[in-house]
């Protein structure tokens, strides 16, 4: 009994400075040293600098090998994948919601926030190697999530005009995706392993990157803490049904995921905690930018930050114990 309690500690210390800094945050506008407009501020921080930093810094001095991990590529895509098939099939059949609803709610439940979260969650938990997994995530997100939302917002509005989907909309919303920092980094990282690009390029550029990334977690956590204050949860069936399926389902699915796929040890973690992370901030500015589910998008991004608080040491003592090659 005293091994499980320790271990139960374990976890918990392990996830508190997490959440000790998103409590600092939504603190910080709160008490008025922030203002809630610095959400967006510290969202374009994360988003065009720390993290592509981050990213960059960890998949340029990855090998090619840790990067090109087909199996890990295909499991994640293919576990996205699913749980949007689902929520979309909920959302359209059973809440009879109309396509760009349907569209968002998928998205919501399942883009994790894997800049805000997911970074110091899992470097704090797992150690900074995780964030190739991140980076690599962010790949697949970028070529595939993003571009299909878009895309379908893009399909709603043409209908509602009475014009027509047309290859442009497809070649736009495939370039929005890969022109931002965050793709960029990855691409640029990849190459830098690939050609071995820690010999020849100069140190100061490393260095440059490094100090940019140290401020990561730090800025993360305080922009997810400042993002949920003032967000209120009003209690709906769509709502109810589509935090159910993010919270509860979506890690049943990537531990499922992990099994189907035979991917044990740390990868089989970071698989199973980047699609359990909480919705990304990213989807609900996409709510607000197409002006679809603004409120429910609030909400499923505060609850589902919320109540990882529970779901995230939950999963790791559940790994703990039904995971082989996890130490």
């Amino acid at each position: 009994m005293n091994q499980v309690w320790s271990a139960i500690w374990q976890v918990i210390s392990s996830c508190l400075p997490v959440f000790l800094l998103i409590f600092l945050g939504w603190l910080c506008v709160q008490q008025k040293i922030f203002t809630k407009d610095a959400k967006k501020l510290l969202s374009g921080l994360v988003s065009n600098f720390v993290f592509p930093a981050l990213l960059f810094v960890q998949t340029s001095h990855a090998k090619p090998s840790e990067i090109f991990d087909g199996i890990w590529i295909i499991a994640f895509f293919c576990t996205m994948a699913f749980i949007w098939i689902i929520c979309f099939v909920v959302n359209k059949y059973i809440l009879h919601k109309e396509l760009k609803s349907c569209t968002i709610n998928s998205m919501l439940c399942c883009f994790p926030n894997m800049g805000g979260m997911g970074v110091p969650f899992l470097t704090l938990m797992l150690g900074a190697s995780s964030t190739i997994s991140i980076a690599v995530a962010n790949f697949v997100v970028a070529l595939t999530l993003i571009p299909l939302t878009i895309f379908l917002f893009e399909l709603c509005s043409a209908k509602v005009s009475g014009g027509e989907v047309t290859s442009a909309m497809i070649i736009d919303a495939v370039k929005n995706s890969i022109m931002k920092p965050m793709f960029l980094a990855v691409a640029l990282g990849l190459v830098i392993s690939v050609t071995n690009g820690t010999t020849w390029l100069p140190h100061f550029v490393f260095n440059t990157f490094d100090i940019m990334s140290g401020a990561c977690n730090f800025i993360s956590l305080i922009a997810v803490g400042v993002g949920v204050y003032g967000v209120k949860v009003t209690l709906s069936k769509p709502l109810v049904v589509n935090v159910i399926l993010k919270c509860f389902l979506t890690p049943v699915i990537a531990l499922s995921a992990v099994y189907l796929f035979g991917i044990t040890g740390m990868q089989a973690q970071e698989l199973v905690f980047l699609l359990a992370m909480p919705t990304a901030s990213t989807a609900v500015i996409l709510a607000y930018d197409w002006n679809v589910e603004q409120e429910q998008a609030s909400s499923i991004f505060l609850a589902s930050t919320a109540l990882s608080v529970i779901i995230l040491p939950s999963l790791s003592l559940i790994m703990n114990l039904v995971i082989p090659g996890i130490k």
